[in-house]
């Protein structure tokens, strides 16, 4: 379906998996079908999704990092480009704690505008 490194549009990923051409975590059916990520707002991506506050945000986040199901991961490559990192599985999740505040610090994020840190491994 997608090619390891290939970039695509958020149409062409659309077209493939379904779910929201604008969510960073789209879903269909209540099930989060794609991440589509981009560094400044996770500098550690893929292996590190730093998840926002706002209500629709808080709620696909913790979605999210219940997943058990592997989903394919985009990486923000340029305007309008996603370049595709492989499947990934959420690992685990982390939303307080001094864990938590060391996956956020040099992000240049505050830790108040992030609900969860999801981890996520690689699968092949």
């Amino acid at each position: 379906m997608f090619v390891l490194g290939g970039d695509y549009t958020r149409r062409e990923i659309y077209e493939h998996i379904g779910g929201s051409i604008v969510s960073c975590l789209p879903s269909s059916n209540g099930v989060i079908v794609a991440a589509c990520l981009s560094k400044s707002f996770s500098p550690q991506a893929p292996r590190v999704v730093l998840c926002g506050r706002g209500v629709q945000t808080s709620r696909l986040s913790a979605q999210f990092a219940l997943q058990q199901n592997a989903i394919p991961v985009f990486i923000k490559s340029a305007s309008r480009r996603w370049q595709y990192q492989g499947q990934f599985i959420v690992e685990r999740s982390v939303s307080s704690g001094e864990e938590f505040e060391s996956l956020i610090v040099g992000s240049g994020r505050a830790v108040s505008s992030v609900s969860h840190a999801v981890l996520l491994k690689q699968v092949k």
